[in-house]
Protein backbone atom coordinates (compact mmCIF):
# COMPACT_ATOMS: atom_id res chain seq x y z
CA UNK A 1 0.00 0.00 0.00
CA UNK A 2 1.13 3.56 -0.60
CA UNK A 3 3.19 5.29 2.09
CA UNK A 4 0.77 8.22 2.02
CA UNK A 5 -2.94 7.53 1.51
CA UNK A 6 -3.44 10.95 -0.09
CA UNK A 7 -0.93 10.08 -2.84
CA UNK A 8 -2.61 7.49 -5.01
CA UNK A 9 -1.29 8.24 -8.51
CA UNK A 10 2.35 8.08 -9.54
CA UNK A 11 3.88 9.30 -12.79
CA UNK A 12 6.80 7.18 -14.05
CA UNK A 13 9.04 8.98 -16.54
CA UNK A 14 11.45 6.65 -18.32
CA UNK A 15 12.32 6.18 -22.00
CA UNK A 16 13.53 2.58 -21.58
CA UNK A 17 10.42 0.42 -21.68
CA UNK A 18 11.74 -2.41 -19.47
CA UNK A 19 12.88 0.01 -16.76
CA UNK A 20 9.55 1.84 -16.94
CA UNK A 21 7.64 -1.44 -16.59
CA UNK A 22 9.79 -2.47 -13.62
CA UNK A 23 9.03 0.74 -11.73
CA UNK A 24 5.37 0.66 -12.76
CA UNK A 25 4.96 -2.90 -11.48
CA UNK A 26 6.62 -2.06 -8.17
CA UNK A 27 4.41 1.01 -7.65
CA UNK A 28 1.23 -0.83 -8.65
CA UNK A 29 2.10 -3.58 -6.16
CA UNK A 30 2.28 -0.82 -3.54
CA UNK A 31 -1.21 0.39 -4.41
CA UNK A 32 -0.48 3.30 -6.72
CA UNK A 33 -2.32 3.98 -9.95
CA UNK A 34 0.45 4.62 -12.47
CA UNK A 35 0.64 7.03 -15.39
CA UNK A 36 3.61 6.59 -17.74
CA UNK A 37 5.65 8.96 -19.89
CA UNK A 38 8.63 8.35 -22.17
CA UNK A 39 10.09 11.83 -21.91
CA UNK A 40 9.81 15.10 -19.99
CA UNK A 41 7.39 16.75 -22.44
CA UNK A 42 4.94 13.85 -22.09
CA UNK A 43 5.39 13.94 -18.33
CA UNK A 44 4.48 17.62 -18.11
CA UNK A 45 1.39 16.98 -20.26
CA UNK A 46 0.31 14.18 -17.90
CA UNK A 47 1.06 16.04 -14.68
CA UNK A 48 -2.31 16.88 -13.18
CA UNK A 49 -3.91 17.23 -9.76
CA UNK A 50 -4.31 13.47 -9.36
CA UNK A 51 -0.54 12.86 -9.49
CA UNK A 52 1.21 13.00 -6.13
CA UNK A 53 4.49 11.24 -6.93
CA UNK A 54 6.89 11.46 -9.87
CA UNK A 55 9.67 8.91 -10.40
CA UNK A 56 11.94 10.00 -13.24
CA UNK A 57 15.09 8.81 -14.93
CA UNK A 58 17.80 11.41 -15.61
CA UNK A 59 18.69 10.63 -19.22
CA UNK A 60 15.90 10.66 -21.77
CA UNK A 61 15.26 12.00 -25.26
CA UNK A 62 14.29 15.60 -25.82
CA UNK A 63 15.59 18.95 -24.65
CA UNK A 64 14.74 18.38 -20.98
CA UNK A 65 16.43 15.70 -18.88
CA UNK A 66 15.13 14.28 -15.61
CA UNK A 67 17.03 16.79 -13.48
CA UNK A 68 15.42 19.71 -15.31
CA UNK A 69 12.07 17.91 -15.16
CA UNK A 70 12.37 17.54 -11.38
CA UNK A 71 13.07 21.28 -11.04
CA UNK A 72 10.14 22.16 -13.32
CA UNK A 73 7.76 19.85 -11.46
CA UNK A 74 8.77 21.49 -8.18
CA UNK A 75 8.28 24.95 -9.69
CA UNK A 76 4.77 24.02 -10.81
CA UNK A 77 3.82 21.82 -7.86
CA UNK A 78 5.92 22.41 -4.73
CA UNK A 79 3.74 19.84 -2.96
CA UNK A 80 4.87 17.07 -5.33
CA UNK A 81 6.98 14.13 -4.16
CA UNK A 82 9.75 13.46 -6.71
CA UNK A 83 12.38 10.72 -6.91
CA UNK A 84 15.19 10.77 -9.50
CA UNK A 85 16.93 7.58 -10.65
CA UNK A 86 19.79 6.84 -13.04
CA UNK A 87 22.37 4.24 -13.92
CA UNK A 88 24.58 6.68 -15.79
CA UNK A 89 24.32 10.17 -14.32
CA UNK A 90 24.52 11.22 -10.68
CA UNK A 91 23.36 14.72 -9.80
CA UNK A 92 25.92 17.20 -8.53
CA UNK A 93 25.23 19.38 -5.50
CA UNK A 94 22.61 21.94 -6.47
CA UNK A 95 21.25 19.93 -9.43
CA UNK A 96 18.10 19.00 -7.49
CA UNK A 97 15.87 20.95 -5.14
CA UNK A 98 16.01 19.96 -1.47
CA UNK A 99 13.91 16.95 -0.58
CA UNK A 100 14.31 15.14 -3.89
CA UNK A 101 16.19 11.89 -3.33
CA UNK A 102 18.43 10.30 -5.95
CA UNK A 103 18.62 6.53 -6.41
CA UNK A 104 21.48 4.98 -8.41
CA UNK A 105 20.69 2.00 -10.62
CA UNK A 106 20.83 -0.87 -10.20
CA UNK A 107 18.98 -0.54 -6.93
CA UNK A 108 17.18 -2.80 -4.50
CA UNK A 109 13.42 -2.34 -4.35
CA UNK A 110 13.85 -1.44 -0.70
CA UNK A 111 16.05 1.53 -1.67
CA UNK A 112 13.40 2.84 -4.08
CA UNK A 113 10.74 2.43 -1.37
CA UNK A 114 12.99 4.31 1.07
CA UNK A 115 13.50 7.15 -1.43
CA UNK A 116 9.76 7.41 -2.04
CA UNK A 117 9.23 7.67 1.71
CA UNK A 118 11.88 10.41 1.90
CA UNK A 119 10.25 12.34 -0.94
CA UNK A 120 6.77 12.07 0.59
CA UNK A 121 8.10 13.20 3.99
CA UNK A 122 9.88 16.18 2.42
CA UNK A 123 6.69 17.29 0.68
CA UNK A 124 4.63 16.83 3.84
CA UNK A 125 7.11 19.06 5.67
CA UNK A 126 6.58 21.77 3.00
CA UNK A 127 2.79 21.47 3.13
Amino acid sequence: MTDNPSVTTALVVEDEMLCRLEVRDLLEADGYAVVEAGNAAQALERLDDTVGLVVTDVRMPGPMDGLALAREVMRRRPDMAVVVVSALVAPRPGDLPDGIPFVARPYLESRLHEAIGEALAARAAHG
